[in-house]
Formats: C-alpha cells, structure tokens, sequence
C-alpha cells in the first residue's frame, strides 16, 4: 500500500492558479502569449520575464531540480519498470503464464461432482466436508476465476478472452462482466492500496458499525451481487439469463444430485457455500507485490508496502472511520453507498 505524497495531490499549478498562469501542459512557449490590447511595453516586460524563466528552468534542468524534473522522472521509472515486467513475461513459458492458473481452475471444477455426492450423505461430518468442498470450489472458481477473467489472461484470442469473461464473471460470479472488468481494471487497480485517495473496494456501506461491515455483512455478498449486476444493466436480457443459468444450474444439481427435499434448504446450502470465503474476500484488498516489482522498488527506492494479511485487517478496524466511512467513494458501480 502506498502513500500519496502531499504534491500529487495538487491540482492547481505552482503558480497559484491565476489567469495568467502557465500551466503544466502549455509547455514553455505559453511564457511569450500576451493579450492584443497590451501595450509595446507591456509585451517587452512579458518577454524579458519569460526569457528570464526560460533560464532558470534551464538552469533548474541542469541541477536536476524541480517537480517537473522530479515528475518525469518518476514517469521513467514506471515505464522502465514497465518494461521490465513485458519483458519478463515475454520470456516466460505458458505454463507460467497461464498453465498454473489453467490448472488450479480445473481442479476446482472437479472438486465439483464428490462436492455435491457427499452433500447427500446423511452422516454430519461427510456433509460439512461437502459443505467445505463446495466452498473452497466456488471461492477459486468465483475470485481466481474472475479474476484472471477480467485481465484477459485466460486466452490470447480476444474472441476467447469475451467468452471465458462472460462464463466466470456472468454465470459464476452473478456480475456483469462489462462493469466487472471497467469496475478492476480502471477503478479498482488505479486507486488500490493508495491511502488518502479513497478504498478501492466495491464493498462500502458507511452506515454500518466496523464489526457488523467486517465480520456479518459481507455473508450477504451472494444476495447484494446479483442484484448490483441487475441494477447496472436493468436492461440488459442477456445478463438476467447468464445470472439465472448460474443460479439454477446449483440448484438443480442439489435437487437431482445431492438429494435436497426442498427449495429452501438448497437455497441455504447455495448460500452458505457461496458465502464461505466472503469474509475474507471483502476485509482488504491487499496486493501482494511481485518479486520482481518489490525487488526493482527496493533498488530505486521507491514506496511501496507490502503486510501480512491479519496485520492490514487490524489497521483497518482500528482506522476503519478514516479508511472505509470517511473515504470518498470512487466507484459508480455499487448501489449501497
């Protein structure tokens, strides 16, 4: 998690945000415009100065001085450390790039049949531990999943990266996969683990007390889900039925498969099962930096932050008011603010 210097904060110009101020983006020349109505005298005055500036941005240049210089070279080095990593990806094999992740996803799809064989067992602990494989199946299926879905890195066909995120993020995860991905990618991964410029989380509900927000509601995630993804795309007929096949397809497999009598006690199993890992999932949004990342900002002395998963959910109780209440909201996707 990094903290924001005070200086990328700033949205007015050093300048003081006058009229007549250069701004960023101008560039040098703007230092010469003048009105049509300035006198001779008035354009010689604005000259001189602006030569005068011209030197000592040069001079600030070639000290290494300044936030202009300090900006772009903060910029350089993020664009070398971009590189640095399509590099490595570039020599990495497709096991590594996607065969691990491929593979831990079929798995969880095969814990799927014992899953819903042993549910119908009538001994208690063969149950639970159906209860457990169902869990542990839907939270990679539903997190890794999507997950992967939402960055592409599932197939290198753009045609196939579309299929494989409407299937784990519409049928498996009950969202919407076009809001899913613009909620990740450009919400979430621009604003996560920045403290001061908002929680990146999806999940924000200000008016509840911490303890009920980090330990009871989020067994509410699998109801809230669905009803988010049909709020953003009311319209959309298509993603009713992709929610529905996912929903019905668990349900009709407890019935015919697992034995359950009733709606009811299906409908609880399907809620528990999905609601297993909730908890954990909506605590904290903590990136675990990659090796080569965390080496590349150590040897630049970069910030950055890297903590173990009890130790940012004990900060977060404890600064929860600053961090989750008082935070300003960044994402238009969640209908409960």
């Amino acid at each position: 998690m990094q903290n924001v210097p005070e200086e990328w904060r700033e949205e007015r110009s050093v300048g003081g945000g006058g009229e007549n101020d250069v701004k960023p983006w101008e560039g040098r020349e703007a230092l010469f415009l003048t009105n049509a109505g300035n006198s001779k005298q008035d354009m010689d005055k604005r000259k001189e100065t602006g030569v005068k500036e011209r030197g000592k941005e040069n001079g600030e240049m070639m000290n290494g001085g300044g936030k202009g210089t300090e900006g772009t070279g903060k910029e350089s080095l993020m664009m070398e450390l971009t590189r640095l990593v399509q590099k490595t990806v570039k020599e990495s094999s497709w096991w590594e790039r996607r065969g691990i992740d491929i593979t831990i996803l079929v798995l969880a799809f095969l814990l799927l049949p014992p899953a819903f064989l042993l549910l119908g067992s009538s001994q208690v602990l063969v149950f639970v531990l159906g209860m457990v494989l169902m869990g542990v199946s839907h939270a990679v299926i539903t997190i890794k999943g999507t997950h992967l879905a939402s960055h592409g890195s599932l197939s290198e066909s753009p045609a196939w990266a579309e299929v494989w995120a409407v299937f784990f993020i519409e049928v498996c995860g009950s969202f919407t996969a076009r809001a899913g991905v613009t909620g990740h990618i450009k919400m979430h991964h621009a604003h996560t683990n920045v403290i001061g410029l908002g929680d990146s989380s999806t999940w924000k509900i200000p008016c509840l007390p911490r303890s009920v927000y980090l330990f009871i509601a989020p067994l509410a995630v699998p109801i809230i889900t669905p009803l988010v993804a049909l709020g953003v795309a009311s319209t959309c007929k298509i993603l009713f039925l992709m929610v529905f096949l996912g929903f019905y397809s668990q349900y009709w497999l407890l019935i015919h498969v697992s034995g359950f009598q009733g709606p009811y006690s299906s409908l609880l199993c399907m809620l528990l099962c999905r609601a297993m890992f909730s908890i954990p999932y909506i605590h904290v949004n903590v990136f675990q930096v990659k090796p080569i990342v965390s080496q590349y900002l150590k040897e630049k002395e970069l910030p950055y932050q890297e903590d173990r998963y009890f130790s940012r959910l004990q900060l977060f109780f404890h600064k929860y008011q600053e961090l989750m209440v008082f935070a300003p909201p960044i994402t238009e996707l969640v209908g409960v603010q």
